[in-house]
């Protein structure tokens, strides 16, 4: 037990260190996001490369010199795990690792069994949890998303979560009743699991229906006034936003055309608004048709006024990534041009 808990200690305080060499928390905490992983190890200075790995998620070696490499296979939210784990073993200069599927399965936030691994492993584990789900991450997006502990037991709640974060949803489950963390209890969890990501999606979409449901589907309100979105070229966005339509105020969408997002529904919920100062909810669904990265800027005016002010506005930075292909990391492929 205490080679356990000395194990743990070592891969918490790690993390801990990475996210103050590098700022995270305050950056975070005041523009959202998750950790980037990948572009952590490209300013380490560690070699990153991703290939089509056969039966391993990952591999981290340690000589003639220490790189990483991560499998295409899998989807980002596994790369990004992967990732950590093998940056783990290089910060707490570890022996040479090959890591398969069993990765997951005994992962803290992914595994259901005991940890009967050797100890490489479990700091290596324990350091990529604590360095991707860090208590303060979970709590920094529930200060924004006014989301109180109770809530947490919401399964739509826990879904936008785990896309903030940049984690799955079972791992976002799990990561709640973790030591730190301590949100809800392991029977909340369990009934947590038993809802497929799938119903959650479709609860947000309301009539429409995407061509896959391996798309993930983002809420996006006047909460996220700021917040950086990142999320795949694949993901659907739902902007839910109250409209002053009884005084004549709508808002204007078309800056999603601009960002390469086509809407795909637009629907009023709620209430007409026939008297002045009634409002309704504006429901549109945006689907991205590339991968990108800006600010979004909606605003809401009345249609005779477009030069005045705005009544309310919603500003986002976002970033649309695909998985990582073969080859240079997206992160270090950015880094290179800034570089030239």
């Amino acid at each position: 037990m205490a080679d356990v808990r000395a194990a743990y200690l070592k891969g918490r305080r790690q993390a801990s260190r990475l996210h103050r060499r590098f700022d995270m928390i305050e950056r975070i905490q005041t523009e959202g996001g998750g950790i980037d992983v990948f572009d952590t190890i490209v300013r380490l200075g560690v070699p990153l490369i991703f290939k089509p790995l056969d039966g391993l998620l990952g591999v981290y070696t340690n000589a003639p010199m220490p790189g990483i490499m991560v499998t295409t296979k899998r989807s980002r939210s596994v790369q990004r795990y992967t990732g950590a784990h093998e940056l783990g073993h290089h910060l707490l200069n570890h022996d040479q690792s090959l890591d398969d599927d069993l990765l997951l399965r005994r992962s803290p936030v992914y595994g259901r069994s005991r940890y009967t691994h050797r100890a490489q492993e479990f700091e290596a584990d324990i350091f990529a949890t604590e360095f991707l789900l860090p208590p303060w991450l979970i709590a920094a997006h529930c200060k924004r998303q006014h989301w109180t502990p109770a809530m947490l037991a919401d399964p739509e709640v826990v879904y936008q979560l785990s896309l903030r974060v940049g984690a799955s949803y079972e791992a976002t489950c799990r990561a709640l009743m973790r030591p730190g963390v301590e949100a809800i209890g392991r029977s909340a969890v369990d009934k947590l699991l038993a809802v497929q990501p799938r119903a959650i999606k479709k609860a947000l979409l309301g009539e429409y229906s995407p061509p896959n449901w391996a798309r993930d589907v983002w809420l996006l309100t006047e909460c996220d006034q700021g917040a950086r979105i990142e999320g795949s070229s694949s993901d659907l966005f739902v902007f839910k936003l109250m409209e002053h339509s009884g005084s004549g105020y709508v808002w204007n969408f078309g800056e999603l055309d601009q960002a390469g997002i086509t809407v795909v529904r637009d629907a009023r919920e709620g209430p007409a608004g026939d008297t002045v100062g009634g409002h309704v909810t504006r429901s549109v669904v945006g689907c991205p048709e590339r991968p990108s990265r800006g600010r979004l800027t909606l605003t809401e005016r009345r249609p005779w006024m477009m030069d005045g002010p705005p009544i309310g506005s919603l500003s986002v930075d976002y970033a649309l990534f695909n998985p990582e292909a073969q080859g240079l990391s997206q992160a270090e492929r950015r880094f290179l041009a800034e570089a030239a």
